[in-house]
């Protein structure tokens, strides 16, 4: 089972601009109508989820579970948690998972922060897949849906509560990818996607997302994502990155944004 070995660099919090369709008290969803933020905690508690998957299915999908079946790879999770919000001094944020090199899968480690907010019952977390070509994190859940990312980016018709999804974690939602229609298409220069993620932070002020991207030597949505993002995590597969690989991934990223590195696949020495 895969764990994390380390977090580094602290980062420093970067004051997250109003979206231009937020209005004072409301956002705006996909659909243009408004929203009104949902601020107490005792509203985050009752995000509770009707198929809650039990502790084999968990398993089986490699999340990790609240009694810590395997402590290591769970108190992992919780430390780069705890480090993300002291790095913000515990305002919400949104934070990019991606990989370090071409293929390396990302959605592992996404999927699990996601879960370590959600043990939190004053938090909520919303992963969003943004590794289009992918695919691995809808597998990983077994998603079945009608609506993504990709379809509510090509059509304003599409509102938000049409693409965001149980995943049977309480206080987790998954916005999944969705069907790549155009390849080699920008879809996150769109303005539509940071209305999108400047709506989701400002509709919960306990809300922390995660999002799911491909290495920046894979696909030029990496480089575009990171602007919109708070903070960046990389991935490392253990044992299958040189150090100039490393360097010149974590070189491409503003330091201000670089949270640290996760090594992935570690060997479990006996």
């Amino acid at each position: 089972m895969s764990k994390i070995e380390e977090a580094l660099k602290k980062a420093r919090k970067n004051p997250r601009k109003e979206a231009d369709v937020v209005e004072k008290n409301a956002v705006i969803s996909g659909s243009g109508k408004s929203i009104a933020k949902i601020k107490t905690n005792s509203e985050i508690r009752l995000m509770k989820d009707e198929s809650e998957l039990t502790e084999q299915e968990l398993n089986s999908k490699g999340l990790i579970v609240r009694n810590e079946t395997q402590p290591k790879v769970t108190d992992s999770f919780r430390n780069l948690r705890t480090q993300l919000l002291k790095s913000s001094k515990n305002e919400n944020f949104v934070v990019m998972v991606m990989g370090c090199i071409s293929g390396n899968d990302s959605a592992f480690v996404t999927m699990n922060l996601g879960a370590a907010f959600a043990f939190d019952e004053t938090k909520t977390s919303l992963v969003v897949d943004c590794d289009i070509s992918s695919h691995k994190l809808e597998d990983m859940l077994s998603l079945d849906y009608e609506h993504g990312l990709v379809d509510f980016l090509e059509d304003e018709n599409i509102s938000v509560s049409e693409i965001l999804h149980d995943v049977g974690i309480s206080r987790l939602r998954v916005i999944p990818s969705g069907i790549e229609k155009f390849k080699e298409c920008e879809y996150f220069t769109k303005g539509r996607m940071k209305v999108l993620i400047d709506g989701l932070v400002e509709r919960y002020h306990d809300r922390y997302i995660v999002l799911n991207s491909p290495s920046l030597n894979e696909s030029a949505d990496a480089n575009i994502l990171i602007e919109l993002v708070d903070y960046v995590v990389v991935v490392v597969p253990y044992g299958s990155v040189n150090e100039s690989e490393l360097e010149g991934t974590l070189n491409k990223i503003d330091k201000t944004k670089l949270l640290g590195v996760v090594f992935n696949d570690v060997p479990t020495w006996t």
